[in-house]
């Protein structure tokens, strides 16, 4: 398959231990890891009415996608999104299960409304005013990859900056035994065509082929702090760390390369290129 080159504009995050991409990229880097002891985020993007209403997914989403355009210096109004999550709201997925096998079925049209897959783009686009293409998607431990494989494509086909937001809250305790994620983690990026930026090194990303004998197609290993890992192994989301950690080596002397897993046999080949 032909290279896709991008640009990584700007960058958003939240998590129990950090409230923006400047400080987990700190971490990243080695720094002491501190709890804010903070419930969720709190998107002020988002009218007040609305945020009160809003589940901890949607507001990890809108808040680390609101501080990824304003690193990138652009208008939401103006950016395709996808939205990514393992497999999204599974408190309210719970619930609505719950009514549902209950005598009585009145489920609540607040929670039924949020509890669709595409609840945080919606939220997104209308406090934002965007109209621009807002896609959602949803592929368990591969949402990462699989995400970041369509925003590609997509950006390398229009040729314009497109925004992606990765989320996933704790899993509800009945769904435990699926998804093992007890943690908030909420990343964002805003990407765009190669040399969009001077000032942002470029990134080119190859779909690959693997021998079908192989066994195993492994994330990558992260070297980074016990609570991160925990999080990282974990919450489907928190899958993108690996390219957020590539994206802290822009310093580096030489290139470095990561391998998102698409599929037993394929991955996503992203590689950071030599910095001048």
């Amino acid at each position: 398959m032909t290279s896709i080159d991008f640009q990584i504009l700007g960058v958003g995050a939240w998590g129990p231990n950090f409230q923006n991409w400047s400080e987990l990229s700190a971490i990243l880097n080695g720094e002491k890891l501190e709890g804010h002891g903070i419930k969720g985020p709190k998107p002020e993007v988002i009218p007040a009415n609305e945020r009160r209403r809003a589940p901890l997914p949607v507001r990890l989403a809108v808040e680390s996608s609101w501080q990824a355009v304003n690193d990138a210096g652009l208008d939401p109004a103006e950016l395709p999104c996808v939205f990514v999550s393992g497999i999204g709201d599974t408190q309210l997925t719970d619930y609505m299960c719950t009514v549902l096998a209950a005598d009585n079925k009145a489920l609540s049209p607040t929670k039924f409304h949020n509890s669709v897959h595409n609840a945080a783009a919606g939220y997104w686009t209308i406090s934002t005013g965007c109209t621009q293409a807002a896609n959602s998607v949803a592929g368990f431990q591969e949402s990462v990859s699989l995400a970041m494989m369509e925003a590609l494509i997509q950006c390398q086909a229009e040729q314009r900056p497109l925004l992606i937001s990765f989320y996933d809250a704790p899993s509800s305790e009945v769904l435990c035994e699926l998804l093992k994620s007890d943690v908030s983690f909420a990343a964002s990026i805003v990407i765009a065509p190669p040399s969009y930026s001077a000032a942002r090194p470029d990134f080119s990303a190859q779909i690959r082929q693997h021998e079908l004998k192989q066994q195993e197609n492994r994330w990558p290993d992260l070297d980074a702090h016990q609570t991160l890992q925990s999080g990282y192994a974990k919450n489907p989301s928190a899958k993108i760390l690996p390219l957020l950690k590539l994206l802290t080596l822009v310093e580096s002397i030489g290139s470095d390369v990561i391998e998102l897993p698409l599929s037993q046999q394929t991955s996503l080949r992203i590689t950071l290129a030599q910095s001048a």
